[in-house]
């Protein structure tokens, strides 16, 4: 119970934190244009390409996963990590890992790169280059916090798969969904509730 509380606060404070720049962007830029999650994207998914959004978000889901167990098997196994908490506990932890899963981790990182940053470069400059731009800070990221603990080569590597993976989810919002981060929101919280159900189960 204590870590599901614990779970839920950290969730609570990394959504507040992540939402921070985006709502004084939008309180000063645009507030008199649209509703503040509107401008971020959290609207219905609306299907605008020529392919069912949802067939987008399942092999999205599955290249994110895919990607996510390369990294773990060649990168940072036996380190600690995000889901490193949940190792072994279990069907109890299964309330905490819906949590972080989905709110910790997905929507706060999906409000910042994806709803806030990767709308307001494609405004100024073309889609390809703003997309680019997100996806390489999104990679760098998640790579650098790993720079003491791992080659430079595997650092490296961590970059390059999360920035794809960035770049995959920036290209689907606003290309395949009219621009909603739900379907970001969806793969990105899809992986990480495997990845740490895995983890809570011994499995990885």
């Amino acid at each position: 119970m204590g870590n599901l509380v614990q779970q839920m606060l950290n969730a609570l404070i990394q959504i507040a934190l992540f939402a921070f720049v985006p709502f004084v962007w939008w309180l000063i830029r645009a507030r008199r244009k649209s509703p503040f999650l509107e401008w971020l994207g959290l609207k219905p998914l609306k299907d605008t390409g020529s392919r069912k959004i949802w067939l987008w978000i399942l092999l999205g889901s599955l290249f994110f996963l895919a990607l996510s167990f390369l990294l773990l098997y060649a990168t940072v196994k036996g380190l600690k990590t995000a889901t490193s908490n949940f190792s072994g506990l279990g069907f109890q932890a299964l309330p905490a890992i819906l949590i972080y899963g989905l709110f910790q981790t997905a929507l706060p990182e999906e409000l910042l790169f994806r709803g806030f940053l990767l709308k307001r470069l494609a405004s100024r400059l073309s889609f390809v280059v703003a997309n680019t731009i997100q996806a390489a800070l999104f990679g760098l990221i998640h790579g650098l916090m790993f720079i003491t603990v791992l080659s430079w080569l595997q650092t490296l590597l961590i970059i390059l798969c999360t920035a794809g993976i960035a770049a995959y989810m920036g290209f689907v919002n606003e290309k395949k969904s009219d621009g909603s981060i739900l379907a970001s929101w969806i793969m990105h919280a899809l992986a990480n509730l495997i990845t740490g159900s895995l983890s809570a189960f011994m499995l990885i």
